[in-house]
């Protein structure tokens, strides 16, 4: 199904119309549309520093106790990837000593192996460890043993 692009549209009043005709609205119109440009070009900026073309995964990302299981351990891949090169930083929150940076890459590998507990939150961040630019978590599931209850009674002529 094909889908129109969203578009603006100015329907001008009759007065605007006038004014056109006349001459005078020529200015207040570039004024309008130097000003609409702006806003647009800074927003690119905006969404190019945000990272949000950046993309961070994590395999696996689901870890599961076992009623039986205290903690998760097992090896973890991080991968990112940006359609440009960066300098940036994976850390892994609460583990400070877990740091690994790339300087001007446009995608990277990590492999360590974790134990723990808790859900595990990996973050990739500018070279100066400010902004966050993508953030992935590794989440602990604990099996619960569900007690299933039968709805009815068995048919049994015999008990």
């Amino acid at each position: 199904m094909l889908q129109r692009p969203l578009s603006a549209q100015f329907t001008p009043s009759r007065m605007t119309r006038r004014a056109i005709s006349r001459g005078r609205a020529i200015a207040p119109v570039v004024v309008l549309l130097a000003l609409f440009c702006g806003v647009q070009a800074r927003a690119v900026a905006a969404t190019d520093t945000t990272g949000e073309d950046i993309r961070l995964e994590l395999s696996p990302r689901i870890c599961t106790l076992a009623a039986d299981d205290k903690q998760c351990e097992t090896w973890v891949h991080a991968s990112w990837r940006s359609p440009h090169e960066q300098s940036l930083c994976l850390i892994i929150l609460d583990r400070p000593e877990v740091k690994q940076c790339w300087e001007h890459f446009s995608e990277g590998t990590y492999n360590i192996e974790l134990v723990f507990t808790e859900d595990v939150i990996f973050q990739l961040k500018d070279f100066e460890l400010q902004h966050v630019l993508a953030s992935e978590a590794l989440r602990v599931i604990r099996a619960a043993i569900h007690y299933r209850h039968k709805r009815r009674q068995p048919w049994n002529l015999f008990d």
